[in-house]
């Protein structure tokens, strides 16, 4: 009976077939998938024969378990069978929460590593965990392989968020690690590796240059385009951040704009699909459904983003073409305007802006989305060439960083408005997102201090 029901799962869910995925209809799929109790924590992506599984955590249920959706479009995700849950063990190691690890084939077989998260674990709360599955359905847990810091390298706090790959070179696996140094307790990005993925040798973190501030290395994520490495992580509880290095080991140097999105997006890594490197993570919840509220874990999965290389280190990010194809109806088409200060354009309460915006001497450039009666109110992407920065802003919340801009080339805007999140991209490099509770719906407009500026190819469309 067991041989037979996972046969049957194999056939539905990984044959090449989308029986069991939702129907293609005239109602389009949400824009970002979140599970019907609870919130989607860090996202665990890996494709795998045409398909887009993305492993999550469960957050705001009690015990976190792994769950799993898949989608062979990145717009239509089907819900899988949990992959990973806590045991129950009040003092095991997977006694509690099964918290970031990573996916990886080998030989025929699936490995799941992931951490085990239990603080009454007398022996430490920590634990590298190990997990295998003919089909990526069914998942078999091997408590036997556990391991934790070894207290050489690594202190046994902090350690956890395995990220495993193969090292073509030096012909073994190598799993990066949120850690931290042994002696020095400061944060560092952890490294191990095996021949077999069983038995793990901790060895010398990834060298960094500029070392690590005080949070931790979570959720990090590592990989090679052309001759360059670069490294993904979010050091705890701020941005997802980008570090690059020509060398496996390092230095990994930061460039021009480290963060990946604003604090909004967290714990966000990619999988490759044989042409495209695609980030997903998590849009946070805020306290009290209020845009300045405190940060809380986990949200909604933001777009799914095509990552690729631009010059310096620098990676950059734009929505993935499969998303933007969903937006077919056109609202408003305006060849070029002027910003006016006022919000002349009325909107639906979800849409896709996109435009072109010239800017000649004007020193500063808000797009406002959702504006609402006189003042402040409503959402602002504000764009300020001359100081090489952007940001995206509330009544009572902006977060700004870092932008290349070139002069005297248009800056092209991108902005997906739907529900309580707004996810903008600013030349199809640069994300800027952020929650949109308290104005759900209100016009566009454009706001210009200092010289001049033309709006071009103003255009508003829905799914």
């Amino acid at each position: 009976m067991r041989r037979g029901l996972r046969a049957i799962l194999v056939t539905l869910f990984i044959g090449g077939t989308i029986d069991g995925f939702p129907a293609q209809s005239e109602e389009p799929p949400p824009l970002r998938f979140r599970p019907s109790v609870g919130n989607l924590a860090d996202t665990i992506p890996f494709f795998w024969k045409g398909e887009y599984h993305i492993f999550y955590l469960h957050g705001d249920i009690g015990k976190v378990p792994w769950e799993h959706i898949v989608s062979t479009d990145l717009l239509r995700w089907k819900e899988l069978p949990t992959a990973l849950v806590s045991d129950g063990d009040p003092d095991g190691p997977d006694g509690e929460h099964m918290f970031t690890g990573s996916v990886i084939e080998h030989d025929g077989t699936f490995h799941i590593l992931y951490t085990g998260w239990n603080p009454r674990n007398k022996e430490g709360r920590e634990w590298v965990m190990h997990a295998t599955s003919p089909d990526l359905i069914q998942w078999t847990k091997h408590p036997e392989h556990k391991f934790r810091a070894d207290g050489e390298h690594y202190q046994n706090t902090d350690f956890r968020d395995p990220y495993v790959f193969w090292d073509r070179d030096e012909k073994q696996f190598r799993m990066i690690l949120c850690a931290r140094d042994a002696k020095t307790g400061t944060p560092v990005q952890g490294v191990a590796q095996s021949k077999d993925l069983i038995h793990w040798n901790q060895v010398e973190p990834l060298e960094l240059d500029p070392p690590l501030g005080k949070g931790t290395p979570e959720c990090p994520d590592i990989f090679k385009i052309g001759d360059t490495y670069y490294l993904i992580h979010s050091p705890s509880a701020g941005t997802t951040d980008m570090r690059y290095s020509k060398s496996l080991r390092g230095p990994y140097k930061s460039p021009t704009t480290t963060a990946i999105d604003t604090p909004i997006l967290y714990a966000a890594k990619r999988m490759f699909d044989g042409n495209r490197h695609i980030l997903t993570g998590w849009l946070r919840d805020l306290d009290g459904a209020k845009d300045d509220g405190g940060f809380r874990w986990g949200g909604d999965q933001s777009i799914p983003r095509e990552v690729y290389p631009g010059p310096n280190g620098q990676l950059y990010f734009r929505p993935v073409s499969e998303v933007l194809g969903q937006y077919s109806k056109s609202l408003l088409d305006v060849e070029s305007t002027d910003p006016t200060g006022n919000a002349p354009y009325d909107t639906p309460r979800d849409y896709l802006l996109d435009c072109f915006i010239d800017m000649k001497g004007a020193s500063e450039v808000s797009v406002v989305l959702r504006a609402a009666g006189e003042g402040d109110a409503g959402y602002r992407l504000t764009l300020r060439p001359g100081k090489q920065e952007a940001a995206i802003r509330g009544t009572n919340f902006e977060y700004a960083r870092p932008v290349t801009f070139e002069t005297g080339k248009p800056i092209h805007v991108r902005a997906f408005v739907e529900g309580s999140l707004i996810e903008c991209f600013i030349n199809e490099a640069y994300p800027f997102s952020c929650r949109a509770y308290e104005h759900p719906d209100g016009k566009l407009g454009f706001e210009m201090i200092g010289g001049a500026a033309k709006v071009n190819k103003l255009a508003i469309k829905t799914r």
